[in-house]
């Protein structure tokens, strides 16, 4: 019995030898081909929101360069041979710490310098830094090169971005104005004739489109009698209140259209922007109600890097009149509405190639449509900005003159939202990889799969919605509470593959959501892949109605404020694909105290598996409340150490608890700062 028990002392001891080595190696480990993949099931519930996807360790002091307001391709209207501008450059305060004495420089590293003081910036925010100007020559490259100087910075892998710029030759654009309306909205009524009046005054120069949303009232005829579409182009277009204007997919107006400004200062803008591709429609009639649509497209430059064009062609027809209103707002005359989009709401990819196409594409009148006022409109539009790059139409004369209200109105309630489609973003790199989900949505990389015909990944546009880890003002919606169409279907934004990414880093994001009562099926999966998604075998995040939410109950469309978030963070050394830090399988379930104790900022904590199991860690506050949850999915029987980082967290009492099927155990550790 002796030598038994001497020999289990050996053994005991070479595995704690063996685990003090291997965790250091542990540490060093390097993983490529990471992919994030958000799971969301519709439950008809409410919003649900995401923010702030992070991957990798941030730094007290980290200044980064976010993004450059010129692209690495951009064009000049007719006649004009040069241009001169401020380039302007959005720094993101990548750090928790403040910056401070830090500047920017510009240069073209021949005849142009421009150096810049970066503005007081907290962590988690940006700041634009606008620049002396530069001249462009029509075909003449220039090689910026912007990189930031600033004695504190502790990781300067991000603080550079070269870009080859030119300027190639463009034409003229339309503009297309997108309106959204419903025969029962009060303040439509008001408003709609003013757009009109203005549409009208700009004919040659204006692509309109009207869809008719599903509220304040589904009853509206010219939603019901194309309802999918409908649906899809006001999600894809980020509406959540009518009227709503969207012109060429960037600026958005809500109501005011009895302001001149605010329908013209973004027609203006829009026409002193030149485009790559000319593009024209024609109209033809052929036997059996079928319209012809030969499409010419003149794709005069080449096109930016990182777009993807695609061509929508809608049937429009140009004036409905009813003998009584069709809603209770008292409208009985419509213009440009909004009946059917080919191939589908998804368009279709056009060649990019410099050079001239010509597509034709046939369509059916339907029975409901005055054939004297169908008209085809057709749109380019870049599905990553949603920038629409040109537009045409084959009706270019209108029925009669619609007059401007003779009272307008300044309406107070009026809100006007831009967003600047020249601004080419960029994901910050090095100790920690950010998407703040500012510019775009799905970003740079990233990819949407859809499992039904909506868009039900967009941002929202129109509050300040923001998460709480980084600065900013908007955030991913995924809009169960407008969903009642498609329970069940699952819908994903997945990552793009990450390099380089250290077993010591963490995954983080910040979400939002509310229950609807009554309704406990919303479900959101967090998984991740180690084989650039090929498979995703580990579940960090799994959490459905009650357990998702970080707000109370309610029976309205959900928004969140600032107070009404969770941010959730997991070691990447919890994942199952890192190797047991110790040979052999253990005996029996076992939760070590952590070391050191107490600690600053950082930690390990130990326990083993004897069996594969799914294990969940986790680490509450004195409060009970849920802070981090460094391990949560299946993993193999062995021993394992994770590395818990509380730089987040305040100093003070915090459990941390392991939990399997058949095992349960909680320890105490003292956070000290």
């Amino acid at each position: 019995m002796k030598i038994k028990i001497l020999f289990f002392v050996l053994i005991a001891g070479v595995m704690f030898f063996a685990f003090t080595i291997n965790v250091d190696k542990t540490d060093n480990m390097m993983l490529n081909n990471v992919v994030i993949r958000f799971e969301a099931t519709n439950g008809n519930g409410n919003n649900l929101w995401l923010d702030n996807f992070s991957i990798g360790q941030r730094y007290n002091n980290d200044l980064a360069v976010s993004s450059m307001s010129l692209k690495d391709k951009n064009y000049l209207l007719p006649g004009v041979t040069s241009a001169n501008l401020s380039p302007v450059v959005t720094i993101f305060n990548v750090g928790y710490g403040s910056s401070s004495g830090a500047t920017i420089t510009m240069t073209d590293m021949a005849s142009y310098n421009s150096t810049k003081n970066v503005p007081l910036l907290s962590g988690g925010q940006t700041g634009d830094v606008t620049f002396d100007p530069i001249t462009f020559n029509q075909n003449t490259a220039k090689n910026l090169k912007v990189y930031i100087t600033w004695t504190s910075d502790q990781n300067h892998s991000n603080d550079t971005v070269n870009q080859n710029t030119v300027f190639l030759p463009g034409v003229h654009k339309k503009i297309l104005y997108e309106a959204h309306t419903n025969t029962s909205c009060g303040p439509c009524a008001s408003q709609n004739p003013a757009l009109d009046a203005f549409v009208q005054s700009h004919f040659d120069s204006i692509v309109p489109i009207k869809y008719h949303t599903w509220w304040p009232s589904s009853g509206d005829p010219m939603y019901a009698i194309n309802t999918s579409q409908q649906r899809v182009r006001t999600q894809y277009n980020q509406i959540s209140a009518v009227p709503t204007l969207t012109v060429d997919g960037v600026h958005t107006q809500v109501s005011g259209y009895t302001t001149l400004s605010n329908l013209l200062n973004p027609f203006n803008t829009r026409r002193a922007i030149a485009s790559p591709i000319a593009i024209s429609v024609t109209d033809t009639r052929l036997p059996g109600d079928t319209i012809k649509a030969t499409i010419s497209i003149n794709v005069v430059s080449a096109v930016p890097s990182n777009v993807n064009y695609k061509l929508r062609i809608n049937a429009i027809e140009r004036k409905i009149t009813y003998s009584s209103p069709p809603g209770s707002n008292g409208e009985t005359v419509f213009y440009d509405v909004f009946r059917r989009m080919y191939p589908s709401t998804d368009g279709m990819s056009i060649n990019t190639t410099p050079g001239i196409y010509t597509i034709e594409y046939k369509y059916k009148r339907e029975s409901a449509w005055i054939d004297s006022m169908i008209y085809t409109a057709v749109f380019i539009q870049d599905d990553n900005s949603h920038e629409v790059i040109n537009c045409a139409k084959a009706r270019n004369y209108y029925l009669d003159n619609i007059k401007m209200p003779s009272t307008v109105i300044n309406d107070p309630d009026a809100r006007t939202f831009s967003y600047n489609p020249e601004y080419r973003f960029t994901t910050v790199t090095g100790g920690i990889q950010v998407e703040n989900m500012e510019p775009c949505v799905p970003p740079a990389g990233w990819s949407i799969i859809n499992n039904d015909s909506d868009y039900t990944f967009w941002q929202y546009k129109y509050t300040a919605v923001n998460g709480p880890s980084l600065g900013g003002s908007k955030a991913v919606r995924i809009n169960y509470y407008s969903y009642s169409n498609n329970l069940g279907t699952i819908d994903i934004l997945q990552s793009k593959a990450y390099q380089n990414v250290s077993t010591a880093d963490t995954i983080k994001f910040d979400w939002a959501y509310a229950r609807r009562p009554g309704f406990d099926n919303d479900k959101l999966i967090v998984k991740v892949s180690t084989d650039g998604g090929t498979t995703f075998p580990y579940i960090i995040f799994n959490k459905q109605g009650s357990t998702l939410a970080t707000a109370g109950d309610y029976s309205s469309s959900f928004v969140p404020n600032s107070s009404q978030w969770g941010t959730f963070a997991i070691a990447i050394s919890g994942l199952t694909n890192i190797n047991p830090v110790v040979p052999g399988i253990p005996v029996t379930y076992e939760l070590s105290q952590n070391y050191p104790n107490p600690f600053n900022p950082k930690t390990k904590i130990n326990f083993s598996v004897p069996a594969k199991d799914y294990v969940k860690l986790v680490v509450y506050d004195i409060l009970g409340k849920e802070v981090a949850t460094p391990v949560n999915g299946e993993i193999n029987a062995g021993f394992y150490s994770i590395d818990f980082n509380a730089n987040n967290l305040t100093s003070g009492i915090y459990f941390y608890k392991l939990e399997t099927k058949y095992f349960s155990q909680t320890k105490r550790m003292i956070l000290l700062k």
